[in-house]
């Protein structure tokens, strides 16, 4: 098991109003709560920082909360877990010798687990209830659908979701229709693409808008970049095209030919909540296109550090350094 989110971070403080100027006005936090003397608790969009008066939070009594912390002894953190996965926590720590300190069910909802770690610091693990945050999305072993009617970017998405249990289906696979992509931005984009296979499948979709960014051309082809394909999505068009328009300002240094693919990742689930991840891959252009693998203008295009384009890279390898690679990585560090 991995502990990957810190639901509450715990400051110590005497000068409890000092420390309010402090965070709240000279660093804007806003203020969730305080108990004159005793303590400030401010929100951090779904984090919270809590500065207690560490004369009171140093003795508190274990049967009247949580376990006593702060600056004159142990400190304390607290990270977020899912409500479900608190039993695995505590049969994870029980089987590594880690005694359970206690369980403890806040009054308004959500449940608290704590232990000590080596040093004697109070470590919690807790869902978001306790702040009226909303539960935490995961997409493991969900079937989802991949808002694309591109085979080739459906098998990227499977390689890299499977090792999570992740099913996937692309809208083409459905027969869903393919929405007019009118925004002016790979995340607009992305989010018409994925909206329209939530609504359409009822499933969780997952969409992707991306696009090679030529620096020598102001940045296009950019959201367009399928567009430079024509109707029939003729890729050997295309990157003709951005050849012969880098020939024309006379791009032909590697120095004059940078470029960068975009990726904008996108996840609605039927409620209506979505998450938008971004990620990027910089690179140079190469002439003649090389490679039989990839797809798109994968041929022309070399990764920094690299010299083998996209297409003459493995599955694998590409997977490790792409666009939608990196993209992906922020979505699994948020959703699994």
């Amino acid at each position: 098991m991995r502990a990957s989110r810190v639901l509450e971070t715990v400051l110590y403080a005497r000068d409890l109003d000092a420390a309010r100027r402090f965070y709240g006005e000279v660093l804007g936090l806003e203020v969730h709560s305080e108990l004159p003397g005793k303590y400030v608790f401010f929100q951090m969009t779904e984090q919270m920082l809590l500065v207690f008066n560490p004369d009171l939070s140093a003795i508190q009594k274990v049967e009247d909360g949580p376990p006593p912390h702060g600056a004159t002894g142990a400190g304390h953190v607290c990270f977020r877990c899912g409500a479900d996965d608190l039993a695995a926590w505590q049969a994870h720590l029980e089987k590594n010798g880690i005694a359970v300190e206690r369980v403890l069910d806040w009054p308004r909802g959500g449940r608290s687990l704590y232990v000590r770690d080596p040093a004697g610091n109070s470590v919690e693990f807790s869902d978001g209830t306790l702040w009226g945050f909303r539960p935490m999305r995961t997409l493991a072993n969900e079937k989802i659908v991949i808002a694309t009617h591109n085979k080739g970017k459906l098998e990227e998405f499977a390689q890299l979701l499977k090792p999570y249990g992740v099913e996937t289906v692309s809208a083409g696979a459905l027969g869903l229709p393919e929405p007019a992509e009118t925004e002016n931005s790979f995340a607009g984009n992305a989010r018409i693409k994925a909206l329209s296979a939530m609504r359409a499948s009822g499933l969780i979709a997952v969409s992707d808008d991306s696009g090679l960014c030529v620096e020598a051309l102001g940045g296009e082809p950019g959201v367009h970049t399928a567009d430079w394909a024509g109707p029939d999505r003729d890729w050997n068009r295309a990157m003709r095209l951005v050849e012969e328009k880098l020939q024309a300002r006379g791009a032909t240094t590697p120095d004059k030919r940078r470029a960068y693919f975009a990726c904008t990742l996108c996840v609605v689930w039927p409620d209506g909540e979505e998450r938008i991840y971004e990620g990027r891959a910089a690179g140079t252009l190469a002439w003649p296109p090389r490679g039989a693998l990839g797809h798109g203008y994968d041929p022309m295009f070399v990764p920094d550090g690299g010299t083998r384009t996209f297409a003459e890279l493995s599955a694998d390898e590409k997977n490790r350094i792409s666009h939608r690679a990196r993209a992906l990585e922020k979505l699994v560090r948020d959703l699994f």
